[in-house]
C-alpha cells in the first residue's frame, strides 16, 4: 500500500501519533514568518535525537495536491524535508479551519523565540477569530464591516480621519468588547490570549501601523520578514517608535531603510529618521573645556548691565595672568569701535 494511501486509512484515529511523509504536507496559509535557519537547526536535531513533539495536520481539501495540510509544525516540517527524514509523526486534528487557525496561534503566541513583529500577526489573527465567532451570521455581514461599523460609527458620520494610532486603540477595545461578552469573563477580555488589555492594544497597534504597512506575505520581496530578522524588528519598544511615525508614508521608508539594513549598520529607529531625512541630525555633545566656555558664555549672557558693573572687578581677578593681555586687547578693540561710550 502506497504512503499516500496508508496515511488516509488512519485518519479517523483523533490524537493518535502517526507517521507521514513531510512531503506530503501542504503547508497552506500561515500566520508567522519561516525561519529556514531554524528549520535547519530543528531538522539536524531530530535527524540525530529522533523527533520530540509531533506536528499537526488536517485532511485537506478533495481534489488537493497533497493529501494533508499542515495545522502546527512549519518547521519540524521543513527540517525534515532538509535533512531527508522521510517520515515524521503527526496527530490528525479534527476542527474546524478556523479551530486549527486558532490552534496555531495560540501555540505559536507561548515560543520564547518570538519577535515583536511575529508575536503582533498571532495577536491579531486570534482577535480575528475571536470576532469573527461573535459576529458570526449577524445579517450577512462580515465580522469586519459589523466590528468597523460599531468602532467608527460616529467618527465616519463626522468624516473625521482617524490616526493609526486612535484606531488600533478602538480596534483593541472592541476585541476586548467581543471576547468579554462571547466568553462573558469579568476580568480583562484580554486573559483569553494571556495578555493585559494593554498589551493586547500595544500587539494591535503594531500590526495596524507596521505589519500591515510591511505587507504580511512573504511572496512580496521578504520585507516583514527582513524586518522582523532585523535587531529592531525584535525590539517591541523600536517597533512601537516606527509604528507611531504619523506619516505613512514616512513609516514605510523608515521601514524599508530598516528592511533592507542586511549588515545591522541602523543602530536605532532615529538613525532610520535621520538617514532618510525625517529628523535632523542632533550637534554632537560637547565635552571637556568647550561645554565649560558654552555653559560660561551661557551664563554671562543672562547678567544685566548692572550686574556687569558690579562683577567687573571679580571677573578681573579672576582672569589667569597669561591671558590679561589677549583680554585687554580685546577690550581695546571694542572701545576703538566705539563701544561702551
Amino acid at each position: 500500500m502506497a504512503l499516500r494511501e496508508k496515511s488516509q486509512a488512519v485518519i479517523n484515529h483523533e490524537d493518535q501519533s502517526i507517521l507521514v511523509d513531510p512531503n506530503d504536507i501542504e503547508d497552506g496559509p500561515r500566520i508567522g514568518l519561516f525561519w529556514p535557519e531554524k528549520a535547519d537547526a530543528i531538522g539536524a536535531l531530530m535527524k540525530a535525537d529522533g523527533q520530540n513533539e509531533p506536528i499537526k495536520i488536517r485532511t485537506n481539501s478533495k481534489g488537493a495536491e497533497k493529501p494533508w495540510l499542515l495545522v502546527v509544525g512549519r518547521h519540524r516540517k521543513h527540517g525534515a524535508i532538509r535533512h531527508g527524514i522521510s517520515q515524521i509523526s503527526a496527530l490528525v486534528a479534527k476542527g474546524s479551519a478556523e479551530q486549527c487557525r486558532e490552534m496555531e496561534a495560540s501555540e505559536n503566541m507561548d515560543r520564547r523565540d518570538l519577535g515583536a513583529i511575529e508575536k503582533a500577526m498571532f495577536v491579531r489573527a486570534r482577535a480575528d477569530i475571536y470576532e469573527g465567532r461573535f459576529f458570526d451570521g449577524q445579517d450577512g455581514r462580515s465580522a469586519q464591516q459589523i466590528g468597523q461599523s460599531k468602532r467608527w460609527s460616529s467618527e465616519a458620520s463626522l468624516n473625521v480621519l482617524i490616526d493609526d494610532e486612535k484606531r488600533a486603540d478602538l480596534e483593541a477595545e472592541h476585541s476586548a468588547e467581543t471576547i468579554s461578552g462571547l466568553y462573558g469573563w469579568q476580568d480583562e477580555a484580554a486573559d483569553a490570549m494571556g495578555m493585559t488589555s494593554r498589551s493586547l492594544r500595544t500587539y494591535l497597534f503594531i500590526y495596524r501601523t507596521v505589519v500591515a504597512v510591511a505587507g504580511t506575505d512573504e511572496s512580496q520581496g521578504g520585507r516583514v520578514h527582513a524586518l522582523a530578522r532585523h535587531p529592531l524588528g525584535q525590539k517591541r519598544k523600536s517597533v512601537i517608535e516606527i509604528g507611531k511615525i504619523k506619516d505613512t508614508d514616512a513609516r514605510k521608508a523608515v521601514i524599508d531603510l530598516i528592511a533592507s539594513d542586511h549588515d545591522h549598520k541602523i543602530a536605532s529607529v532615529t538613525d532610520a529618521k535621520i538617514k532618510w531625512g525625517l529628523k535632523p541630525a542632533k550637534a554632537p555633545a560637547l565635552e571637556g573645556q568647550s561645554k565649560y566656555m558654552a555653559n560660561a558664555t551661557a551664563n554671562l549672557d543672562r547678567l544685566s548691565a548692572s550686574s556687569w558693573v558690579s562683577l567687573a572687578p571679580v571677573i578681573a581677578e579672576k582672569i589667569k595672568p597669561s591671558a590679561l593681555q589677549a583680554m585687554r586687547d580685546a577690550i581695546d578693540a571694542r572701545l576703538a569701535a566705539g563701544e561702551g561710550n
